[in-house]
């Protein structure tokens, strides 16, 4: 969904594009830049006490990223890689604090989105302390139905774009443990997968699988 924050930084800011794989910015830099996607996604992640990468946020067309440390001046929690090669829209701090700070209605939007990013930043937290591997890649494969779904017939096809690697990170599990979960949601016939891509066959049984 396209906000108006995001349309008022491509019509101020620069465009840049970037191949898959290059870094935006890294952990711990100084925020000067907040960033609107035109296409392509994003990734963002941060570093855990084991040494592993929790994925926090996935970014696409219509998003914004880097508003935090813009608002608070604080560092990057984490780094921001390009899953895919991407086409962006940058301005700088002062810029993005201009554009929110003289439109009530941007305000308002950017609290709602605010909002949303904290319930959703909780829904993951109670899932992975209340609910096994499986039980927490199926909450993420349902949040993800609602954000990403084509209706193909009777299925829901989600286009990941993400390695097994970063889903394991989305739901704070190890390569193994998520792929031993994706192979028991394959044999109950909820969903099958491919390179980049989850077909849910059976949206009401893998949120069965879920409760």
């Amino acid at each position: 969904m396209v906000t108006s924050a995001h349309s008022r930084i491509v019509d101020l800011g620069a465009r840049i594009k970037r191949p898959a794989g290059s870094m935006l910015f890294s952990e711990g830099e100084r925020s000067t830049s907040v960033y609107a996607v035109v296409a392509g996604r994003i990734r963002i992640d941060v570093s855990t006490p084991t040494g592993g990468r929790l994925v926090i946020a996935v970014k696409e067309e219509g998003e914004i990223f880097g508003e935090f440390g813009a608002i608070d001046g604080g560092p990057r929690a984490g780094p921001a890689t390009a899953i895919s090669e991407v086409e962006l829209v940058r301005v700088d701090a002062a810029t993005f604090l201009e554009i929110v700070s003289t439109s009530p209605e941007l305000s308002i939007a950017m609290l709602e989105a605010f909002s949303r990013q904290l319930r959703a930043a909780v829904a993951r937290t109670t899932a992975r302390n209340s609910y096994d591997t499986t039980g927490r890649l199926v909450h993420r494969l349902i949040e993800l139905s609602e954000r990403h779904r084509h209706h193909h017939r009777d299925a829901t096809v989600i286009h990941l774009d993400l390695t097994q690697g970063d889903l394991a990170g989305w739901i704070g599990a190890t390569r193994e443990a998520t792929a031993r979960s994706l192979r028991t949601l394959r044999e109950s016939g909820c969903l099958v997968t491919g390179r980049g891509r989850v077909t849910i066959i059976d949206l009401d049984a893998l949120k069965e699988i879920g409760e």
